[in-house]
């Protein structure tokens, strides 16, 4: 008897390992994460003109699923969703955006978790987008002999215009622009103000080059100039008029495109 006993409990023993290893249990593998690709259309866009396209792939494919469109806008820490779109069979996708503030624009393309994969993002893709403003409601540099106000010209109404103030004397104004903007957009006359064979002159330079130089008259209108100004840190408008006739010039309604 002590001897089956003994026998047995070895054979317990010699067994028990093969039992506590049958059957194996593997820990369940981490899910993995959606791989997203994404390239932009424009990387440099005009407000509420350009449409901003972000294009890419999906992989695991997730057909029929959304991807979300998120942006940030200037030194904001925060993403914000923005859109959505269904991705094709293939894995891709296209999303869009009509961007209007202006300044540094950032977007990424994030795909959520589903059907036991986490969820992914794109890298982020960068564009700069510039929008027209008025130049008058930028503070202005130094200036000498102008006024601030509506002009009319041919019997048409511009608002936020330069207006020379007395005739026959030098008129000048300066606006700082830091390098920020793109285009010069305005229109050159005199007003209606002035007195029939009155004359005047406009010239408009960038850091001291010129960009634009007319000779004015009354019934002669220079509408909607557009002029490049990229990378200029400074513009100036010099105008004059004669003082009999008397004349008084207008850099009617003048707008920058600018990113800031």
């Amino acid at each position: 008897m002590n001897r089956i006993t003994a026998f047995t409990a070895a054979a317990a023993l010699a067994v028990a390992p093969l039992a506590l290893a049958t059957p194996s249990t593997a820990a369940p593998a981490k899910a993995g994460s959606y791989s997203v690709t994404a390239k932009v259309n424009k990387t440099v866009a005009i407000g509420e003109e350009t449409l901003i396209k972000v294009k890419g792939k999906v992989t695991p494919k997730a057909a029929g699923q959304k991807v979300v469109l998120q942006q940030r806008v200037g030194n904001k820490k925060s993403w914000k969703s923005t859109g959505t779109a269904k991705i094709k069979r293939n894995g891709r996708y296209v999303l869009k955006d009509d961007p209007s503030t202006p300044g540094k624009r950032q977007y990424r393309v994030l795909k959520p978790a589903s059907n036991g994969v986490k969820k992914g993002f794109s890298p982020t893709l960068d564009v700069e987008v510039y929008s027209w403003g008025r130049l008058t409601a930028r503070a202005a540099g130094p200036a000498q002999n102008v006024q601030f106000n509506g002009a009319l010209i041919a019997t048409d109404y511009y608002a936020g215009s330069v207006l020379t103030a007395t005739p026959g004397t030098a008129s000048s104004i300066e606006y700082t622009l830091g390098r920020k903007c793109l285009q010069l957009r305005a229109t050159y006359a005199l007003t209606d103000q002035s007195a029939s064979g009155s004359s005047g002159a406009v010239t408009v330079t960038a850091d001291g080059a010129v960009k634009s130089s007319h000779a004015l008259a009354v019934g002669t209108v220079v509408a909607d100039e557009v002029v490049d100004i990229k990378d200029a840190f400074r513009i100036k408008f010099d105008l004059s008029t004669s003082a009999a006739p008397a004349g008084y010039a207008a850099v009617a309604t003048p707008e920058v495109l600018c990113t800031r």
